[in-house]
């Protein structure tokens, strides 16, 4: 009858697991008892020792961490009734509020031709030490989360040196925060070169509010050029208010199946072209390109689906570095401008959209992108024509003196390595009505007649938004409130739960509206 399998009960099943833990313990005594086999297996399974100049995470952006005291207040917190803030406080940034004029960024010492590579390093690496110390000795103002990586700042030092144009590209969610004083001034005057500034994800959020911060940069920063683009044109739908709530729910559901615009990649490189040097002007045909990306986006959307079908914020097609490998060029140490091309440098924070960008001007995908900070790893060259490239610089975090909670909002941190994810949610419910918009409902053994409004709290918000969406932990089934956090960062990095802060005087004062407008 052949080789029929005996039953198993689940009784013979406890004895054998009985059996192999008895096995076990055995062997831990023996092994204790012999040192000298322990010592000698120890030596056997010692990995092998790396190369001096070889470092496996010499890309890999670093942060502090919280401590396990810190995770817990943070918790204890988030179970305190909610105190909705008022939005013409809450939802206002100004440079102030983000930045302080002792806080600045690393810039590259001086280096000169025929130096060794080694040593132009040891002198990065000696004065990186030294601009680390100073701030964290600074006591005047707490300051956040930045990159402490100097093979991450080398990458931004080399894409300013070899760039003609920097466009600074910025989340039109919250540009204060993406558009450090101090980057500013090193690239216009320390360097010398102009500096375009691209307010990205303009669909995400009101026309006045794109309105509203233009006629504030302009104002605070005169001398820098500005335009505004949008990455995909899927969405019909407009936000008229990005503070109603029963518009913000108009957003909860975004579209899977994004396609790149190009339309406004024109006005972006006629942005360029009023800044660029002179003596490189006639090397680009820019009436010839613009004109170009200006019948593409009156042509049909059928390529673009095509191409781009797959494309999607988790992560993009992976395949898309080699399509464009021989048109990538990596830099070494000691790159200059170079007189054959004008190259336009893409830089600012994780998460605001270069690639994406790049992917959008190029009308398909050549960077991989990710919704991961840190996903652009080394800068990297794409030519547009033959005689203009771009340079995608990797995002890094450069220091301010906001709180962490809006930093892992703006995507300025991996989601997923966030330790305790409920204080983010508490600044995001204390400024969106979370409860509102994403149409939750309090438990029902929470409810009490003397009392019809409910009081949330953001670890109540959690806990509804996981039975919502059918999160469940696997041993106990309680709601796992963890993952429905993470959830909620996602959708608001997303714009599903749009966070937007506006301008100083946007609720108070109206007249910049209408001058934009002019």
């Amino acid at each position: 009858m052949g080789n029929r399998k005996k039953p198993f009960s689940v009784k013979q099943k406890k004895a054998q697991l009985q059996a192999k833990r008895a096995r076990k313990r055995t062997d831990q005594h023996e092994s204790d008892t012999e040192p000298n086999v322990t010592r000698e297996v120890t030596q056997q399974q010692q990995p092998i020792p790396l190369k001096a100049n070889t470092n496996i995470n010499r890309l890999t952006s670093q942060f502090d961490k919280l401590t396990r005291t810190e995770i817990e207040a943070n918790k204890l917190r988030s179970m305190q009734p909610l105190q909705h803030a008022d939005p013409k406080q809450a939802l206002t940034m100004s440079f102030d509020d983000a930045y302080s004029v002792n806080v600045d960024i690393p810039v590259r010492p001086t280096w000169k031709y025929g130096e060794s590579r080694e040593a132009v390093e040891a002198r990065e690496a000696a004065y990186f030490a030294e601009w680390t110390k100073r701030l964290q000795e600074h006591t005047t103002d707490a300051v956040s989360l930045y990159e402490k990586n100097v093979e991450v700042w080398r990458q931004l030092w080399r894409v300013v040196e070899i760039s003609d144009i920097l466009l600074l590209v910025v989340d039109i969610r919250h540009p204060v925060l993406h558009f450090p004083p101090s980057l500013y001034r090193y690239i216009t005057e320390t360097t010398g070169k102009p500096l375009v500034v691209v307010f990205n994800k303009t669909d995400l959020v009101a026309p006045d509010t794109v309105k509203a911060w233009m006629h504030y940069f302009r104002a605070k920063f005169p001398s820098v050029a500005l335009t505004t683009f949008c990455c995909y044109r899927n969405d019909k739908t407009v936000l008229l208010n990005d503070l109603n709530v029963a518009h913000m729910k108009l957003r909860k559901k975004r579209p899977r199946k994004r396609v790149y615009d190009s339309s406004q990649v024109g006005g972006l490189f006629e942005a360029c072209r009023s800044v660029c040097d002179p003596q490189k002007l006639d090397l680009v045909d820019w009436d010839e390109l613009i004109a170009k990306y200006a019948a593409e986006s009156d042509d049909d959307d059928d390529n673009n689906e095509r191409d781009a079908a797959e494309s999607d914020n988790e992560s993009e097609d992976e395949a898309a570095d080699d399509a464009v490998e021989s048109k990538i060029e990596d830099g070494g140490h000691g790159e200059v401008v170079s007189g054959k091309y004008v190259t336009i440098g893409l830089v600012g924070h994780p998460n605001v959209g270069k690639s994406t960008v790049i992917n959008s001007i190029m009308n398909r995908t050549v960077v991989s992108t990710s919704r991961t900070p840190g996903h652009t790893k080394h800068f990297q060259t794409i030519h547009v024509t033959p005689t203009l490239r771009l340079c995608d610089c990797p995002g890094l975090v450069f220091p301010c003196v906001v709180s962490r909670p809006l930093q892992v909002l703006a995507g300025l941190y991996n989601i997923a390595q966030v330790q305790e994810p409920y204080t983010s949610v508490l600044y995001l419910a204390e400024r969106v009505p979370l409860e509102k918009v994403l149409a939750l409902k309090p438990p029902e053994e929470d409810v009490s007649p003397y009392q019809p409004e409910y009081k949330w709290s953001a670890w109540a918000i959690c806990e509804a938004f996981a039975i919502d969406r059918g999160f469940y932990t696997s041993k106990a089934a309680r709601p796992d409130v963890y993952r429905a956090a993470l959830h909620m960062l996602r959708w608001e990095l997303d714009g599903r739960i749009l966070l937007s802060f506006k301008p100083p005087g946007f609720f108070d004062d109206f007249s910049y509206l209408k001058d934009s407008q002019r």
